[in-house]
């Protein structure tokens, strides 16, 4: 019983990491009035600003949360979390104050000390939040200027077939590509490493 549960796991798992595409669909909502855009090559991506400055918010609650916690404590940990809680409200006023089109890679939020290379061009945490905003369909995305309903998702393993080393080994994973009509030209790019 015990082997057949193994067979019917790994078999399971086999099946599950088989699949290399997928689509999802996108919004088909009407556009908020206030609207910020982020561009990225051929993509745009249009969100609410009111749901994002939520966001922001949020988020620098629970940092000024941790903030409180530390504040008396490690000083590298209070600096730490007293500079990213400093750029969460400062991008929530910022998000809360603008325009119709405001473009959101003017935004400088990412999570640590100060640092004058990451102002420049940390867009990690806006792009995640982007991300999970168009996959939840909270979002609206135009290619070449021309709005989509659906994305592809492609995933794909850096493994070769054949003699592996043990670097090769340890240090695999997939990437996972987002786009709409030519997988060279994505929106969102992640590489998943599944070794050490």
């Amino acid at each position: 019983m015990k082997i057949f549960l193994l067979f019917l796991l790994l078999s399971g798992t086999l099946f599950t990491f088989s699949q290399s595409q997928w689509e999802i669909e996108l919004s088909h909502e009407i556009p908020a009035p206030r609207m910020g855009k982020w561009g990225r090559g051929d993509y745009t991506i249009y969100i609410s600003l009111d749901t994002l400055a939520k966001h922001f918010r949020r988020c620098h609650e629970i940092t000024t949360k941790s903030l409180q916690y530390y504040q008396n404590g490690d000083s590298s940990l209070e600096n730490y979390f007293r500079a990213t809680q400093q750029r969460y409200i400062k991008a929530a006023m910022q998000v809360e104050q603008a325009a119709n089109g405001f473009d959101l890679n003017t935004l400088v939020v990412y999570e640590g000390i100060e640092n004058s290379k990451r102002n420049l061009e940390d867009f990690g945490i806006l792009e995640r939040y982007l991300k999970q905003c168009v996959e939840q369909g909270k979002a609206i995305v135009f290619f070449k200027g021309v709005r989509i309903y659906s994305l592809c998702y492609l995933s794909e393993s850096n493994l070769k077939v054949g003699d592996l080393t043990v670097s090769e080994i340890l240090n695999n994973g997939y990437t996972i590509k987002a786009f709409y009509e030519e997988p060279d030209n994505c929106i969102f790019f992640e590489f998943i490493h599944l070794g050490w």
